[in-house]
């Protein structure tokens, strides 16, 4: 049979998820036009793997809409057809997975049977304008063979975060009271008053058959490295303009560690008090859970693993009501961050509001000087309410020089634009002291490298042009 496509992707890609693990497809060859034709017009729809028609690929839903389709009319020619044609193979891979990515999801394949061992001989003799169509099988086979080897690591990857996901075994919802200001939320999204006390409660449920001891705390909210809210740990030191950190206004009802009962739900409670001086804005937040028992043994090493599953219900208060956001650029200097060198430009809210969808932009000259030394920018960055972190401006493999400079930043979303400007100083001994600490560094090459290279080069080489002059033979 001549080559099939499959849901109108290209003849060499069956399935558009998989191009870059499936490279050749499945191809059916034929060399009588006749036949063709006639079973192309005999065989009914065929399904892949117990799935419907419309999808040959569980994984591939979105991508293969239509399937590989081949219609039928005649009931005897059906059954003809279905006992003529032998086991099918995909893109070089054995008739049981029928795509190597999706090993897990598509066990059986697509498998049409034969028993006609004259019509099989047939079916497999290379068409007659195609001599050397053996050695590109072998070579196309070779690529498959590779691809599913990665195919099976990337597979294994994604089976176990689902496994992992599974063994959480509890949820938290919150109960939301008629003080929430959006309902739809599924955190407390409150409108409070200075003075107002209010108790807030949510729901702890176990889905697991053995006793499990969560612990559960306040957390006061924070920018952290990255831009973002941090609502799962704390910040190390509390921000200079936070008078009023959520930690300090909510007393939890039961002990900071709680144990639910196996298939059992058990409800935790806290007190909100505002204190009469709190200032109009917000008070951000979360209540925090987090298993303490989740420990597992690796059955091969007989490590004991723990892992760490958690739960972060936010809370926002809104004293009165919202306020405009005010930001400020404190202090610039040269630092490391995970070993990195750069120049840090502390930002802080200095408002009780979230300031959301944040870009900032900052570029370095030296004083007096139009010539970027070096520049950054982030987007999509949001702050809480009355906090700061240092924004970044690394210098990757280039070194920290001492010097005077000047940093120009420009912050802004869709209401506020802000505008800085720092004069700032590298001194020498600083320089020096992040660049001898910093992993990312400007190494020499050694000339050792350049001739590995080389080699390599040469043998790659070698094997292309020695590979395609057998191919050549071959042909003739």
């Amino acid at each position: 049979m001549e080559d099939v496509t499959f849901g109108g992707f290209p003849n060499e890609t069956a399935c558009g998820l998989c191009t870059d693990f499936w490279a050749t497809g499945a191809r059916l060859r034929k060399s009588d036009a006749e036949a063709w034709e006639k079973a192309s017009n005999n065989v009914e729809d065929v399904t892949f793997g117990g799935f419907p028609n419309e999808t040959a690929c569980g994984l591939c839903t979105d991508f293969w809409a239509t399937g590989a389709r081949l219609r039928k009319s005649d009931a005897e020619a059906r059954e003809k057809a279905s006992n003529n044609v032998e086991d099918v193979t995909f893109g070089g891979f054995p008739n049981e997975t029928a795509c190597g990515l999706c090993a897990d999801f598509w066990a059986t394949g697509a498998r049409l049977r034969k028993s006609d061992a004259e019509a099989r001989e047939k079916s497999q003799s290379p068409h007659p304008k195609h001599n050397g169509g053996t050695a590109m099988k072998r070579l196309r086979g070779l690529i498959v063979i590779l691809s599913a080897i990665a195919a099976m690591f990337i597979t294994t990857g994604l089976v176990r975060a689902a496994n992992d996901d599974a063994n959480v075994n509890f949820n938290v919802q919150a109960q939301i009271p008629d003080n929430q200001i959006d309902k739809k939320q599924s955190y407390f999204d409150l409108k409070m008053n200075p003075g107002q006390t209010q108790t807030v409660s949510t729901i702890v449920q176990n889905t697991s058959d053995k006793d499990m001891r969560i612990k559960n705390e306040i957390h006061t909210a924070h920018t952290n490295e990255n831009g973002q809210i941090e609502y799962v740990t704390e910040s190390k030191k509390q921000d200079s303009s936070l008078k009023v950190p959520l930690k300090k206004i909510t007393q939890l009802h039961e002990a900071k560690v709680i144990t639910v009962p196996a298939n059992s739900k058990k409800t935790v409670s806290a007190t909100i008090r505002v204190p009469d001086n709190a200032k109009t804005g917000v008070i951000l937040g979360a209540w925090y859970f987090e298993r303490i028992d989740a420990k597992q043994k690796d059955r091969k090493t007989g490590v004991t693993v723990h892992n760490k599953y958690s739960y972060a219900v936010a809370m926002k208060l809104t004293v009165n009501h919202e306020v405009s956001a005010a930001l400020k650029l404190n202090d610039v200097k040269p630092g490391l961050r995970n070993y990195k060198k750069g120049v840090f430009a502390n930002l802080q809210n200095t408002a009780a509001v979230i300031i959301p969808n944040l870009t900032v932009q900052g570029k370095i000259y030296p004083q007096g000087s139009d010539k970027v030394v070096k520049q950054a920018k982030l987007q999509q960055m949001i702050m809480a309410p009355n906090s700061n972190f240092d924004f970044p401006i690394l210098f990757g493999g280039e070194e920290l020089k001492p010097g005077k400079y000047t940093l120009k930043m420009t912050a802004k979303n869709e209401n506020d634009t802000w505008h800085f400007k720092r004069h700032f100083t590298i001194r020498a001994s600083d320089a020096n002291r992040i660049n001898d600490k910093s992993l990312d560094k400007a190494k020499p090459r050694h000339p050792g490298w350049y001739m590995v290279e080389g080699a390599g080069a040469v043998i790659i080489l070698g094997a292309i042009i020695g590979g395609a002059t057998w191919w050549f033979r071959r042909r003739r």
